[in-house]
């Protein structure tokens, strides 16, 4: 990031390339709509190098870049049409479509559990309170340590603790509630 800030394309390039598919996992649990999130993805990303001089080294890039992302994709879910009927599972089932076809050796049967235990998953973390749904992103889709997440928050890390703990733990009430779902048999 210190070659960005000296206006090194190529090194920009590079994080775009590094981080772009973590940092839209990230969004796609603010931003439903595959498009928008991609609108999202790139306005995060062009944010990133028009404000590369307000990072400090100081601080984690990784949770200055999803601190970027999380704002873009409040702010876009605030201006968005809340009613929107394509959502994160059907954008996440024509991903799961289009991996398939890539020549999986998955039974078909399977990808088709696979596909209903990620849609599952999808689903039940967006029914977190916000602030649990940032932590539990920023941890497993951006795979950020809790100290990073506590920076790019702006909280405590007890706090991101906490939350952490209540997420999963809520994860886990939902999830076993629809057990079936996530059975293999």
């Amino acid at each position: 990031m210190k070659r960005v800030q000296r206006g090194d394309v190529y090194a920009y390039q590079e994080l775009v390339r590094r981080y772009q598919k973590k940092v839209f996992r990230v969004i796609s649990t603010y931003v439903r709509d595959p498009e928008d999130a991609v609108e999202v993805l790139q306005d995060t990303l062009l944010k990133v190098y028009t404000a590369r001089s307000t990072w400090e080294s100081r601080f984690s890039f990784a949770g200055w870049l999803y601190r970027i992302a999380i704002n873009a994709s409040i702010d876009r879910y605030r201006k968005s049409d809340r009613g929107r009927t394509s959502s994160l599972e059907d954008m996440m089932e024509t991903q799961l479509h289009q991996s398939a076809t890539v020549g999986s050796s998955l039974d078909p049967l399977d990808g088709i559990c696979d596909r209903e235990r990620r849609r599952l998953l999808e689903k039940t973390v967006r029914r977190l309170p916000q602030r649990q749904r940032e932590v539990v992103s920023l941890r497993f889709f951006g795979d950020m340590k809790l100290e990073e997440i506590a920076a790019a928050l702006g909280c405590p890390l007890g706090t991101v603790k906490s939350n952490l703990h209540k997420a999963v733990m809520g994860l886990k009430g939902m999830l076993l509630a629809r057990k079936g779902v996530l059975n293999y048999e």
